[in-house]
């Protein structure tokens, strides 16, 4: 929505500003002057509200930002966390048979996980 004001109060006043000089021209020269002032004054108040959008666009996506790197880097802990502890554990857990002989079971290996 501002968007659409700021090209509107943009385009009038920069309409307005180039008219100005045409408006002198053809003798009325109060009315040139007014519409050159008024033009400078929509222009400039579009301009602003770009600004100030802009500004607040800005401040919303560096927020997001700064957001999803702490998740991912929250996310990165979280997997060398759990491989630390994979590796620290006995992979291969053994398991005494009926009969005594040693049974191996298999486990879950965690490769590297890379977040961008």
């Amino acid at each position: 929505m501002f968007e659409f004001e700021m090209v509107i109060a943009f385009g009038a006043g920069a309409a307005l500003m180039a008219m100005a000089p045409v408006v002198r021209k053809l003798g009325n020269q109060e009315l040139g002057d007014s519409m050159g002032q008024a033009g400078r004054s929509m222009a400039k108040s579009g301009v602003k509200v770009g600004i100030v959008a802009a500004s607040a666009a800005g401040k919303v996506a560096r927020g997001v930002a700064k957001s999803a790197a702490e998740a991912a880097e929250s996310f990165v802990d979280l997997v060398e966390e759990a491989k630390t502890e994979s590796s620290s554990e006995d992979v291969v857990e053994k398991e005494v048979t009926k009969n005594g002989s040693p049974k191996k079971s298999k486990a879950a290996t965690i490769t590297d996980v890379t977040v961008e």
